[in-house]
C-alpha cells in the first residue's frame, strides 16, 4: 500500500514560534536541485504554466465574486457604496497579497475548494514578512483551535513537498529541533492526514489602486 500523503498546517502560539518540521523532508527537497539541467528547465516551465493557470482561475473567480457584489448592490440602491480596496473586507493585506483566516473547519481538499470559491487559493508563504504577519494575525484571534491549513502537501509523491501552484518548496522555515516529519510537534507547522478538520488560510493577489 502507498503511504498516505501529508498536508501542512500553520500553528500559532503566544510565543510567536513557527516552523516546518521535518529534516528528512528538507533533504529530499534539496536533492531536487541536483537533477539534470534540462530536466530542471522542463520542470520549471511546467511549474510556471501551472502557476499562471492557477492565477488566471483565481482572477476569474474574484471577478465573478465582484460582479455578484455589484449586481446585488444594483437591486438595492439604498445599500451603502462598496469602497474599492486592495483586499476584500475581512482579508489581511500583507505585501502584494491578501490573506483570509477562516472561522470554520474542514479537511485539506475541501479547504482548497472553499478558498477557490472566494477567488483565492490556500496560502503559499514565500517570505518571512508574510510568515510573521500571519502568525501575529492568527494569535489575535485567540481560538482554542489555532491550527490552519496551508497550500503545501506531498499528495503527488510522498516526501516531495509542493505548493498548490505546483511549485517546489524552496523558501522554508524548518524546525531544526525535529528530525522527522511525523512527530507532529506543537508550536510548528506539521504534516497530518488530509481528513483532519482545521481552519484554513486563503490567499489572493492584492489589487493595486494607483
Amino acid at each position: 500500500l502507498n503511504p498516505l500523503p501529508h498536508f501542512v498546517l500553520l500553528y500559532a502560539t503566544s510565543s510567536a514560534t513557527l516552523g516546518i518540521k521535518g529534516l528528512a523532508i528538507l533533504c529530499v527537497v534539496l536533492g531536487l536541485f541536483a537533477s539534470a539541467e534540462s530536466a530542471q528547465d522542463a520542470n520549471n516551465t511546467e511549474g510556471e504554466l501551472t502557476f499562471l493557470k492557477l492565477k488566471l482561475e483565481s482572477l476569474k473567480d474574484r471577478f465573478r465574486h465582484m460582479c455578484n457584489q455589484y449586481s446585488d448592490l444594483a437591486h438595492n440602491c439604498s445599500a451603502p457604496a462598496i469602497n474599492c480596496t486592495e483586499c476584500p473586507d475581512g482579508w489581511v493585506h500583507i505585501g502584494d497579497h491578501c490573506f483570509f483566516l477562516s472561522n470554520d473547519t474542514d479537511g485539506w481538499l475541501n479547504s482548497t475548494l472553499k478558498c477557490k470559491d472566494i477567488g483565492g487559493h490556500l496560502a503559499i508563504l514565500t517570505t518571512k514578512e508574510e510568515y510573521d504577519a500571519l502568525e501575529k494575525e492568527a494569535r489575535t484571534i485567540g481560538t482554542f483551535n489555532p491550527f490552519y491549513w496551508l497550500g503545501l502537501s506531498d499528495i503527488e509523491n510522498r516526501g516531495d513537498w509542493k505548493w498548490v501552484d505546483n511549485s517546489t518548496l524552496q523558501v522554508s522555515f524548518w524546525n531544526t529541533l525535529k528530525s522527522e516529519p511525523d512527530n507532529n510537534a506543537i508550536t510548528n507547522w506539521y504534516d497530518v492526514p488530509c481528513s483532519f478538520q482545521y481552519r484554513r488560510i486563503c490567499q489572493m493577489d492584492a489589487i493595486p489602486l494607483n
